[in-house]
């Protein structure tokens, strides 16, 4: 069996692990020269704001909300996916990484599948304080699948 895990919102989440007072608050990462959005939290999500977006066309979005805007930091997101990927490593076989935060891992000959993903999960986000979904199947096309849904 195979395991997608994958990061939620990760360069958001790694914004917010140094400063949990973002918890709950919308959160985006822009791309170099601060020119567009590359990164989101749910609360901006909820706003309407898309991926992609240049920064100075939601201006009004984002001082009539609140919203937290950040340069991106790839030395600290970076940083952050050593972290979770290390976890992912100690806790089985073999993994795949597919991403700066994504994961095939090779879950077979675990008993209870569901436990173990779980049981992932929370150890990342206890140790590094980021947010993950798993999804568990047969295949990784699957597998990403499912992650929908976790």
């Amino acid at each position: 069996m195979i395991a997608l895990a994958d990061c939620n919102n990760f360069y958001a989440s790694c914004e917010r692990v140094f400063r949990p007072e973002l918890c709950n608050k919308p959160v985006l990462v822009l791309s170099n020269n601060d020119g567009c959005v590359i990164a989101r939290s749910n609360e901006a999500k909820a706003l309407g704001i898309k991926m992609g977006v240049p920064a100075f066309k939601i201006k009004d979005i984002i001082h009539n909300n609140n919203v937290n805007v950040f340069s991106s930091n790839f030395t600290l997101y970076g940083d952050m996916s050593n972290r979770v990927m290390s976890i992912y490593a100690d806790e089985c076989n073999a993994i795949e990484i597919y991403s700066i935060d994504e994961a095939f891992i090779n879950m077979s000959g675990i008993a209870n599948l569901e436990e173990k993903a779980v049981s992932i999960r929370n150890k990342v986000k206890t140790w590094t304080g980021i947010p993950v979904s798993i999804g568990v199947s047969k295949t990784k096309n699957i597998s990403k699948n499912c992650k929908s849904y976790s």
